[in-house]
């Protein structure tokens, strides 16, 4: 992994407990545990892929396939992952738009941990999820950047967060971000936007779950490293400067408003194949 991967990757933020108990969350209402063939779409460093490993049934019958369009992801994954030999893991760097061409067989279920969000092209995305599946297949993601992410009680730490952090780039760095380069994780649709879109591509919808999350300062911390946060919260400024200037202004802000964590809404969607 190159050194800018590393400074910016998901990894650090992955394995807050809080963030592991929201996706085993996911797998545990879309009861990923039966199913003989899992993709894990976007697998970043593992962490999921573990998670799925735990909950496999039939182990030795199983495959997960980890998926992710970064290859210092996937090495990191391989890494991580070890010597487990309960299930067959395969490691595969692709792009999630392209995901059918990734894969020999279709599979039982696929799962995307918070990274919808990020994708343009979202109908295309869906199509290739479910040219992937069986009839009957399981889709399952989440994502906490749509509207409504943000609670009404914690809107005050956003605005005081961006203007501290705002406030630092510009004195400490002679920096502001270019709204004009807005990033697609920015744009975001309501739980309803996303059912309509997941229905319109040939699935239907099982039950959509929007969860309440406290999220320690330490996660907005990790979360300001990360090069796709830090794009869509200060777009155009340097990945250094932007993370630096996000970082501090979270530790300000929770030490200025006197608390410990900040409520989030998690939403997850699981849906199945239709035909």
């Amino acid at each position: 992994m190159s050194q800018s991967d590393q400074d910016f990757a998901f990894g650090t933020f992955a394995d807050l407990d809080f963030y592991k108990i929201i996706n085993s969350r996911l797998l545990d209402i879309a009861e990923i545990s039966e199913q003989r063939q899992i993709v894990d779409l976007g697998c970043g460093d593992g962490g999921v892929t573990k998670l799925i490993l735990d909950r496999l049934q039939a182990a030795r019958q199983s495959c997960i396939y980890a998926i992710d369009h970064s290859a210092a992801a996937i090495k990191e994954a391989v890494a991580n992952i070890g010597d487990r030999k309960e299930a067959a893991v395969k490691f595969i760097q692709g792009d999630a738009a392209n995901l059918r061409e990734k894969l020999t067989t279709n599979v039982d279920a696929v799962v995307y941990c918070n990274s919808i969000h990020y994708v343009p092209d979202k109908e295309k995305l869906l199509n290739q999820i479910k040219g992937a599946l069986k009839p009957g297949g399981i889709l399952a993601f989440n994502s906490s950047f749509y509207e409504g992410g943000q609670p009404e009680e914690s809107l005050d730490f956003y605005r005081k967060w961006m203007m501290k952090s705002i406030r630092i780039l510009r004195r400490e760095y002679g920096m502001m971000p270019r709204r004009e380069d807005k990033v697609e994780s920015r744009k975001q649709l309501t739980p309803d936007d996303y059912k309509d879109l997941v229905e319109a591509q040939g699935f239907k919808v099982k039950l959509t779950e929007i969860m309440k999350v406290q999220v320690p300062l330490a996660g907005w911390v990790e979360i300001s490293g990360f090069r796709d946060f830090i794009e869509g919260t200060l777009p155009g400024v340097p990945l250094k400067e932007a993370s630096a200037a996000l970082q501090k202004g979270a530790k300000l802000t929770y030490e200025d408003m006197g608390i410990q964590f900040v409520n989030r809404n998690w939403m997850s969607v699981v849906a199945h194949r239709t035909s």
